[in-house]
């Protein structure tokens, strides 16, 4: 299976675009703010507002996914600091208001959200749902696993309309990987915690080695 493509920073600005040029723009735009942020899709789907917001009804900076929701039942922490995500969830956060999407009457905590409701809705205004599936492993035993078939669809298609082919929910955590090492501000481990990997091997095939970046790496030779 050949992996996700990983997305630059104008690729990504680009596809936030192309996200108001379709319906539901404010979910669609929202969800890839969060698979920027190094969240899986079904941790996306199965989020709850409480995670988000405090109860002051600001929006959190640091993020506790608990291990109900994470691959392997591995808590750990993401960090919503970028200006543009929080911008972007907050117009979220209002549409949601706009459209009553699990909110109380009269409700001032948690922005008048109900708390322990899903945070991202579909255009139906109901939560995703997710699929049983079931993976064959090597050693030729089942695992069972839950993923959210409707939003993982979703978001290929806003990467196809904009035209970056190859990508899809997975390109977000690879995305993340791969600009968190180039930028030189992470180290491989702590992107690795961030993307909740046990294995530093795992890890390293998250990041695409592109050309370009590794001919600027040779100068620096002599």
């Amino acid at each position: 299976m050949s992996k996700s493509r990983a997305l630059t920073k104008s690729e990504i600005k680009h596809a936030l675009s192309i996200c108001k040029l379709m319906t539901h723009s404010e979910g669609k735009r929202c969800a890839l703010v969060l698979s920027h942020s190094a969240m899986r899709v079904t941790e996306i789907a199965l989020l709850q507002t409480k995670s988000i917001l405090y109860p002051s009804g600001k929006i959190r900076k640091e993020i506790y996914l608990p291990a109900s929701i994470c691959k392997g039942l591995r808590p750990r922490t993401i960090w919503l600091t970028n200006k543009l995500s929080r911008e972007i969830i907050q117009d979220w956060i209002d549409y949601r208001l706009s459209k009553n999407w699990g909110t109380v009457i009269d409700g001032v905590e948690y922005q008048g959200l109900i708390p322990n409701s899903r945070f991202l809705y579909s255009n139906r205004g109901r939560p995703y749902a997710l699929t049983k599936k079931d993976r064959l492993m090597q050693d030729g035993s089942t695992k069972t696993y839950w993923a959210s078939d409707a939003l993982e669809h979703i978001i290929r298609q806003i990467y196809k309309k904009a035209g970056l082919y190859g990508a899809s929910s997975h390109s977000g955590r690879r995305s993340f990987a791969t600009n968190a090492i180039y930028s030189g501000r992470a180290t491989i481990e702590q992107v690795s915690t961030i993307l909740g990997h046990s294995d530093l091997q795992t890890t390293y095939g998250y990041i695409h080695f592109d050309e370009n970046w590794l001919a600027e790496v040779y100068k620096l030779g002599l």
